[in-house]
C-alpha cells in the first residue's frame, strides 16, 4: 500500500470511529487486492479471512481466518502423533518400573535369561531323542517294504501308512525343534535389550562385560 492510500486508511478508519459511539467496535479486514478495510461488520466474502475487532483505537480481539480441510486434517494427524507418543512413553515408564523391581542387577537379568535358554534346550533334547527312535522305526520299515518289493510282492499297506506317519512325526518335530531354537534367539534379544535399558537407568556403563547366554 503506498502512502497515499495508507493515508486514507487512517482518515477513513478515524472518520469511522468518529461515527460510531463511544463503546462501539470495528472490524478490520483485508479484501482481495490485499486492501485493509473497516466497518461495523465483515462483508461476507471475507467473514472466513480473519479479522481484528477494534476498540477506541485498541486491538481487543483477533479472529484468525477459517481452517482449510487440509489444515484441519494435519492438525487431526499431529495430534494422534502426539497422543500415541504420550501413550509411548508412559509405557515405557511404566517397563521401566517393572524391569527395576523384578531385578536388582545386571547379573540377575542374565540368570532369568540363562533358564529360559535352558529349558527350550530340554525341550529340544527331547524331542531330538524321539527323532532319533522315529528315525530308527522308520528305517527299519522302508528296508521291510524295500525287501517285499525285492521279493516281487507289493509292499503292506499298513507298513506303508507307519512309513507316511513316521515321516509325519519326524517334519513336525523338525518343525518344533525349529520353533525352539528360534524362540531362543528371540529371548537373546528380548534380554539384550533390557541389560541395556537397565544399564541405561541405573547410570552403568554399556561396555560392562556379561555372561554368554548358554
Amino acid at each position: 500500500m503506498n502512502i497515499k492510500g495508507s493515508t486514507s486508511l487512517v482518515l477513513a478508519t478515524a472518520a469511522l470511529f468518529a461515527a460510531l459511539p463511544a463503546e462501539a467496535a470495528i472490524k478490520c479486514w483485508t479484501n482481495n487486492e490485499g486492501v485493509r478495510e473497516c466497518g461495523e461488520t465483515v462483508p461476507p466474502e471475507f467473514a472466513q479471512e480473519g479479522h481484528q475487532v477494534i476498540k477506541e483505537g485498541i486491538v481487543v480481539e483477533q479472529k484468525d481466518r477459517a481452517k482449510t480441510p487440509e489444515e484441519l486434517e494435519e492438525e487431526k494427524r499431529q495430534a494422534a502423533l502426539q497422543a500415541e507418543e504420550k501413550r509411548r512413553l508412559q509405557e515405557q515408564k511404566r517397563q521401566d518400573q517393572i524391569l527395576l523391581q523384578t531385578y536388582s542387577s545386571v547379573a540377575d537379568i542374565e540368570r532369568a535369561r540363562d533358564e529360559q535358554i535352558r529349558a527350550l534346550d530340554a525341550q529340544i533334547s527331547v524331542t531330538q531323542t524321539r527323532n532319533a527312535k522315529i528315525k530308527q522305526d522308520l528305517d527299519t520299515r522302508i528296508a521291510k517294504a524295500a525287501d517285499e518289493e525285492r521279493a516281487g510282492k507289493a509292499p503292506n499297506q499298513d507298513l506303508l501308512k507307519d512309513i507316511e506317519s513316521l515321516k509325519r512325526q519326524l517334519a513336525n518335530n523338525e518343525d518344533y525343534i525349529a520353533a525352539r531354537k528360534e524362540e531362543q534367539e528371540n529371548i537373546r534379544a528380548e534380554y539384550a535389550a533390557r541389560i541395556d535399558r537397565f544399564r541405561e537407568l541405573k547410570g552403568l556403563p554399556k561396555e560392562q562385560a556379561t555372561a554368554s547366554a548358554p
